[in-house]
This record gives structure tokens, sequence and C-alpha cells, in this order.
């Protein structure tokens, strides 16, 4: 798997850019907020998504890796692919789009070319439960990993059967240990009271 690419950057096009390392040049499709830092040189090295199919293999490229997270969210909506979900970051860069679908603002979302009322409206649907509380200023964070979403999950259920939001509070405490999830349970488990 390939998190990251660093090296030379080659040139920027209009939706990609062309990193040369270690004498291969990659092309890497980007939202414009990456693509500018690229251009002004303020960047070397983007977090890639990689997705593979029968006759193509294309990468994405972002800015950080919160940006490259946000992707990937979108891509579990219904009828939002690769290159939509690059358009909405284009559009709206990350915090635009959080503050949109924790505000459920339809009509920024429909400002994007391409997203309907109807997609919009999955759009806000399917990642309003992956956004949690959001402060005015900090919204780092607010989207759940792989691991974290597996955790709440599994708090929630009606074996644990912990509300959303206590789970979320302790999961959220043990951010920035990187944890697996069966580690991360039994750990917020403890914080919750329940563990051994």
């Amino acid at each position: 798997m390939i998190d990251a690419i660093r090296g030379e950057i080659d040139r920027v096009g209009t939706d990609h850019v062309v990193i040369d390392t270690g004498g291969v040049s990659y092309r890497i499709d980007c939202p414009s907020e990456t693509l500018r830092q690229c251009r002004d040189r303020r960047i070397d090295q983007v977090f890639v998504h990689l997705i593979m199919r029968e006759d193509t293999i294309q990468l994405y490229g972002f800015a950080s890796p919160e940006e490259r997270e946000l992707f990937r969210k979108l891509l579990t909506v219904g009828q939002v692919g690769p290159r939509l979900a690059l358009q909405i970051l284009s559009a709206l860069p990350r915090r635009a789009l959080i503050e949109a679908v924790a505000q459920n603002d339809i009509a920024r979302l429909t400002s994007v070319k391409g997203i309907g009322t109807k997609t919009a409206q999955r759009i806000l649907i399917e990642l309003r439960d992956k956004v949690g509380g959001l402060g005015e200023a900090d919204l780092s964070g607010v989207f759940l990993t792989e691991a974290e979403e597996t955790a709440l999950r599994a708090l929630t259920s009606k074996a644990l059967g912990f509300s959303a939001r206590e789970a979320r509070h302790a999961i959220e405490q043990l951010r920035g240990e990187s944890l697996a999830a069966e580690e991360l349970i039994r750990r917020a488990l403890s914080l919750l009271g329940r563990g051994g």
C-alpha cells in the first residue's frame, strides 16, 4: 500500500500534479487546494489514495492525511465516485465541507457542479453520523478513523449499550495513540468504567 509520495514536483496541471521520485514520475489527481500548494512549492509530498480497476491504476493525492480521510468518507456515499469527490473538495475545501455537513447546508453542496438535491441530501445523511460536535474554531479530527468507527459500533451495540455521545467521548480521549480497534474498545471500556 502506498501511503504518500515525496519527490520533485515536475509539473502541475489543472487537475493533477506529476511528482518525480527515484526516476519514476507519478501522475496524481488532486483537489485545487493541494494543487495550489504544489504550484507554490509549499509541499513536496502528497498523501495518496490508490484505486485499482481492471484497466487502470489511479492515484489521488492530498496535502494532508485529514483531507485524504475526508475524500475516503465521500467515497462511501452512494453515487459519489472519485471524480465527483475531488470536485467537491475543490469547490468546498475540508473545513467548508465539514461545516456544510454539520449545518445541514444543502444549498452549499448543490452549488458544486454535478451535485443535485438528491446527491446533496445523501451526502448530508451519510456523513452526518461521522461528524461529531463541531467547535466553531477547531474542526480537526472531526471524522472517525476506520478503527474508531469499529470501536464506536461495538460500544453502542446492544451488548455494551453505551450512548453514541459517551462512546465517542471515550474514543476521542484516546485519539493520537493510533490504537487498533480491539485495543481501542478495551481502553474505552476502561475509561467508561467497565474495564477489567
